[in-house]
């Protein structure tokens, strides 16, 4: 009964229709209802890519680290989630997770069948991640630059066997329209680079149109999610539809879907993507997944002739690209670690690390106005493959950064001398984590208070503490979170701020003040106040239950050589918080009394120092 009412309190915020569509879509797939709808069939084999000439205007510069990328992939080597990468073979098992060591048979049973979350396979991602076809764009370039033919064979017998191996609608890979989705950007952007986008091989085209489909007979799930699938969905479904009705303009099937699916993806940017550019997600992955979507959508959008967006979608997109450049802090293209992360970086047409934002900051902008926002060449590969070495010479453009700014009343931006402050503010416009109150501190570009990132959706005991509050620079109440939960991707009792401060600008620090009331009455009224040299952070508790504050400590920083004290101040209380024992990775608890709780981090106030 308690967890009825639990979800009564969510359905006004979710939709009513979004959850009574969820719940028929759960109960038409488990009784096989919806099997009826996805057909199964084989899929085309043999060549999909034909011969090209090579590149001539590479830069010679990103010549080795694409070699290096070109060739791992040929020697077996293949990349799960932007980061961990196995020997699996030269043609790998498409059911295989090397976190485990064992496949799986999921390529037997209709995909209605398979459950999202069987224990016995962990992450049902992990099964998805080469069927995302990384390897295909990485094979494609340097086939492309290098002009060796084993480049290009390795492509069709890779898509070869996966369409062997994962016939339309059988098996795991056909569970989710989002990953149909990516394939099709993928096989699209391929075939640019190759040359052959409007003279496609047969296979080519079947390939796409079987995907076409799937994803169309099912986006009304992925819309009703309020989340990245409905974005991913609706671009595939719109631009896979408008390149198969220039292949064959005969066939009104895919004008209409192409219609279809451009007026999904205009509702979606306008509902998801908020006045100052946060997507609905709050995750800096999943809104890199946005922009890396909308790069693309805007390209094909080109090469196909179609007519531009509105000023007012235009607009929408420009926020959504301003967002993502004001929140790189980091040195080397780096960004808070917010919300879910899985390592997904659509536009991998670089060889920059994903946990660098400036390739796809970089394209979305060219994409969006034929600018550039990097100087650095390295960011700019991405730019080339879609639109040429002449991009790299498209005019600089800015955006302006001014000292401390709210986005959206939900992210906190501050910026003052070598520091800059991320701190995320509670709303319950679109579903929340576990992470009001967050602050991230970054000194030189270096990430010194850090969040530690949501990763897994199905790792056992860590993912829950991944999702936990505990895994957050703010105050936990009492051992419980600051959401009841009710699901693996749902809590109750959604938190909003009932304090947004303004901010205020003085002579020597800039300052602001916000607060909330979690579901237990517990409030929390946090206060920063950033200088030159120095943070003072104050959280001010009422509460009847034991508060504790947690700073976590990136592991890969030396904070000695930037950070010289950092102590807290409370009513009985006085610490030394010795950085040197959170090296270990430890977190250092800070145990809060009833009123005002001071923690003050000071750094070196010189460079040189």
């Amino acid at each position: 009964m308690k967890r009825l009412l639990l979800i009564a309190k969510l359905i006004p915020k979710l939709g009513y229709y979004n959850v009574g569509y969820a719940l028929w879509y759960k109960i038409a797939r488990r009784y096989g209802l919806l099997k009826r709808k996805f057909p199964v069939r084989e899929l085309p084999k043999g060549m999909f890519f034909s011969e090209t000439t090579p590149s001539r205007s590479y830069i010679a510069s990103w010549r080795s680290d694409l070699r290096k990328v070109a060739e791992r992939v040929m020697s077996g080597v293949f990349t799960w989630f932007s980061f961990h990468s196995y020997e699996v073979g030269e043609i790998p098992d498409w059911f295989y997770n090397p976190f485990e060591g064992k496949s799986f048979e999921m390529g037997q049973r209709h995909w209605t069948k398979i459950p999202d979350f069987d224990p016995a396979v962990g992450d049902i991602k992990i099964i998805w991640e080469l069927s995302r076809m990384d390897w295909l764009t990485q094979l494609a370039r340097g086939y492309k630059v290098f002009g060796e033919r084993r480049y290009l064979d390795r492509i069709n017998a890779l898509l070869s066997d996966w369409t062997k191996k994962n016939p339309l609608n059988m098996g795991a890979n056909w569970m989710c329209g989002q990953e149909a989705s990516i394939r099709v950007m993928k096989l699209l952007s391929t075939a640019f680079i190759l040359d052959q986008f409007r003279s496609p091989q047969t296979n080519l085209i079947q390939l796409v149109q079987a995907h076409v489909h799937r994803v169309a007979a099912n986006i009304t799930y992925a819309i009703v999610q309020n989340n990245n699938h409905g974005i991913s969905e609706a671009a595939a479904l719109y631009i896979g539809s408008a390149w198969l009705s220039k292949i064959d303009p005969e066939d009104q099937r895919y004008r209409r879907l192409k219609q279809r699916g451009r007026t999904i993806l205009e509702e979606r940017v306008l509902t998801l993507i908020q006045d100052h550019g946060t997507f609905a997600q709050r995750s800096m992955n999943y809104h890199r997944v946005v922009v890396d979507t909308m790069s693309f959508v805007l390209h094909m959008m080109d090469l196909l002739g179609e007519p531009d967006f509105s000023r007012t979608i235009r607009m929408r997109l420009a926020k959504l690209g301003e967002w993502q450049f004001k929140m790189t802090l980091g040195r080397e293209g780096e960004a808070p670690n917010l919300g879910g992360n899985d390592g997904s970086m659509y536009e991998n047409f670089h060889s920059r690390p994903y946990t660098d934002y400036r390739p796809s900051t970089q394209l979305f902008w060219g994409a969006l106005y034929q600018k550039r926002l990097y100087d650095v060449t390295d960011d700019s590969e991405s730019l080339y493959w879609r639109y040429g070495s002449e991009a790299l010479r498209w005019p600089k453009d800015t955006i302006h950064l001014p000292e401390a700014e709210i986005l959206d009343k939900q992210i906190l931006l501050m910026r003052r001398g070598r520091a800059k402050i991320f701190l995320k503010i509670p709303d319950d416009r679109f579903r929340p984590g576990n992470d009001a109150f967050h602050l991230d501190l970054w000194i030189e570009g270096q990430n010194i208070l850090c969040d530690s990132g949501t990763y897994s959706y199905n790792a056992g005991e860590i993912t829950e503490h991944l999702k936990s509050v505990s895994t957050h620079n703010t105050v936990q109440f009492d051992g419980h979170e600051q959401m009841r939960k009710v699901s693996r991707f749902l809590y109750s009792d959604w938190i909003k701020a009932d304090e947004i401060g303004e901010i205020v600008v003085e002579a020597d620090n800039v300052s602001w003040t916000g607060a909330y009331t979690d579901y237990a009455f517990n409030r929390h009224r946090r206060s920063i106040r950033l200088y030159d040299g120095h943070l003072d952070l104050t959280d001010t508790i009422d509460t009847t239950e034991q508060a504790v504050c947690r700073l976590h400590l990136r592991r890969e920083v030396d904070p000695l050589k930037i950070v010289t004290e950092c102590k807290m101040t409370a009513d009985r209380y006085n610490y030394a918080i010795h950085y040197m024992s959170l090296l270990e990775g430890e977190v250092q608890c800070l145990y809060y009394t009833p009123g005002a709780n001071y923690v003050t981090i000071r750094w070196h106030e010189h460079k040189e120092a």
